[in-house]
């Protein structure tokens, strides 16, 4: 039978779990050196090394050679980041199981632990993130009902947390749980119930005596291993339901260009969830397009589309329709079309990214794009560093254009290559000096002389760096 192994990264290290007989068995290793990132999972380069340092791990210290994964992730993970886990690890020869979000895997945790029913919260806190999750435990197992906060998070208020939806801070405000677990270093845990009890006293917060509980970053791996055991199949954990939504942002389906609100984040991967449309928008052309958007940070990111023949569609002008996105747990998503008043439809897949037949050529057109115009923003950079007057007003100018450029990029994919004292990596940083430094670790960068840029994963220019030896 194959291993179901889970895997979590945490605090730079390599977590793992499977299944021995009916107990869950754990292990850890560091991050290779020039893999220690926190957006590991997020850069294809970095996700494929650890992917393979994974392997080479199971098969020289665990002597396990036919195994697949269950991969646990941040909650702000949309659809796209979901996707490319999937697709990294085929790339690399192992299969992806199953991908779970961290609160997910803790409520699985504190479902084996405590017998109880009813709505519970999950808080995930990481170094620089957080996320909290309700879910509803029950004989049938746990569901998710919505992520309220995911994302970057400093400690300081609540308030000013990452919540994902314009709409979660009010859901969260009005929960129904009686108490929330929190999963971190104990001092995460003391910063989040603190910041907790001030968001309840100076807010809105319904349920006023809503009690926190601290619980340990462990538990996380250790409720992954129930994904494992279900997985394998075994009798401790084959009925053990367990629901997760599709994405945990707001999904909108274009159709000729006008925008629909169609799945609500709450929603389940185990459904179709859709829309009534009175009239089906026509385009002058042969075929109507359709594309799927996730809502991001009150953007629209564009996650896939197909284009549907007209004479495909004749039966569904003239009447009400019914428009409808699924997924699998590969978030491999199909678009219904239905009749209002009858039971015809039709089912199509969506395809990923911008069509995918020419996002390969978009993707080179963009990143050639960027190369032309990073001398303009290197000039910005340096201007902005090494000003004189910070207070001139013509300074203040520079300065501004340079922010203004850099989140341009950002919001477009675009990131920049940081790496003052963080280990050398020679995927994306170019050695141009190596100086003595002993107030710094061997191998370690000391200062960037040049920016670099990724595009989705792929270095468009690597970081010109100086190097402590």
């Amino acid at each position: 039978m194959k291993s179901v192994i889970g895997v979590h990264f945490w605090d730079k290290k390599v977590f793992l779990c499977w299944c021995e007989e009916e107990s869950i068995s754990t292990a850890s290793f560091n991050l290779p050196a020039d893999l220690r990132r926190d957006d590991i999972l997020e850069q294809e380069f970095a996700l494929t090394g650890v992917l393979k340092a994974i392997r080479e791990y199971l098969k020289e210290k665990l002597n396990i050679y036919d195994f697949g994964l269950a991969v646990c992730v941040p909650d702000q993970f949309g659809i796209e980041e979901i996707r490319r886990i999937y697709e990294v690890g085929s790339q690399c020869g192992i299969e992806i199981l199953k991908v779970v979000d961290e609160t997910l895997a803790f409520a699985l945790h504190l479902y084996g632990e405590y017998d109880f029913d009813g709505r519970m919260l999950a808080a995930v806190i990481a170094e620089g993130r957080l996320s909290i999750s309700e879910y509803d435990f029950s004989d049938k197992g746990v569901e998710k009902i919505c992520t309220y906060i995911a994302g970057r998070w400093t400690g300081a208020s609540i308030a000013r947390a990452p919540f994902l939806h314009s709409y979660s801070q009010g859901l969260f405000d009005a929960t129904e749980a009686g108490i929330v677990f929190g999963a971190g270093s104990m001092n995460a845990c003391i910063s989040m119930e603190q910041s907790l009890k001030s968001y309840i006293k100076e807010g809105t917060f319904v349920n006023s005596e809503i009690e926190f509980k601290m619980k340990s970053s462990d538990d996380i791996i250790e409720g992954l291993g129930y994904i494992c055991g279900k997985l394998e199949g075994r009798d401790a954990f084959a009925g053990l339901g367990v629901s997760d939504n599709i994405s945990p942002y707001e999904l909108y389906v274009g159709i000729n260009g006008e925008i629909f609100s169609a799945v609500k984040p709450e929603t389940s991967l185990s459904r179709n969830s859709g829309l009534e449309i009175k009239k089906l928008p026509e385009s002058a052309g042969s075929s109507e397009a359709f594309t799927v958007y996730e809502k991001k940070q009150d953007r629209l990111i564009k996650i896939g589309g197909l284009n549907v023949p007209k004479d495909n569609l004749s039966d569904y002008y003239k009447k009400s329709v019914w428009v409808g996105i699924g997924a699998d747990e590969h978030r491999a998503m199909t678009l219904l079309i239905q009749q209002m008043d009858s039971e015809k439809y039709i089912e199509l897949p969506i395809g990923t990214g911008d069509d995918a037949a020419d996002s390969g050529a978009k993707e080179e057109s963009i990143a050639e794009f960027v190369e032309k115009i990073l001398p303009i923003i290197d000039n910005l950079e340096y201007a902005s560093k090494f000003a004189q007057d910070p207070d001139n007003p013509y300074t203040k100018g520079i300065i501004q254009s340079y922010e203004n450029a850099v989140k341009i990029l950002e919001e477009n994919g675009i990131t920049m290559i940081k790496g003052e004292g963080e280990p050398f990596d020679f995927n994306l940083q170019n050695a141009v000096a190596h100086i003595a430094d002993v107030d710094l670790p061997e191998n370690t960068v000391k200062q960037v002389m040049q920016t670099g840029y990724v595009y989705k994963g792929k270095v468009i220019r690597t970081a010109s760096v100086i190097v402590a030896n």
